[in-house]
């Protein structure tokens, strides 16, 4: 299955950083959503919609099989720990690869949200 958007071009549209953790594997943004002309949160939905194959909505539970791989993110959000119900949760699996993508909307700010991006083993 081929996508209309490319990992590296997630990364660079809303200017992740893969550096602020021990973990390469992490690429975070913090306010890089609905923030200084960046993607509100509807458009950046759809710019993740076109690269994964599958959508986790809010208020949607937490697939278990996805758990472990998240516990690598435990800590690396100033507020949030792993995904809480009310965040859009995005993945795409392959050969025991996992992308996944977490949107966490600001409880302080309305329409501001970071993004968290994981590329790596799939972790059971």
């Amino acid at each position: 299955m081929e996508n209309s958007i490319e990992f590296r071009k997630i990364v660079k549209i809303f200017n992740l950083k893969n550096d602020l953790t021990l973990n390469n594997n992490i690429w975070v943004g913090h306010a890089k959503i609905g923030f200084r002309n960046r993607p509100s949160i509807e458009e950046a939905k759809k710019i993740l919609s076109n690269y994964f194959g599958e959508l986790v909505v809010e208020n949607g539970p937490t697939p278990k099989h996805l758990k472990r791989s998240l516990s690598q993110w435990e800590n690396y959000h100033p507020f949030q720990h792993v995904r809480e119900n009310d965040q859009p949760l995005f993945m795409k699996r392959k050969d025991g690869e996992i992308v996944v993508a977490v949107i966490w909307p600001w409880r302080e700010k309305k329409g501001i949200a970071s993004l968290m991006l994981y590329k790596g083993d799939w972790l059971e």
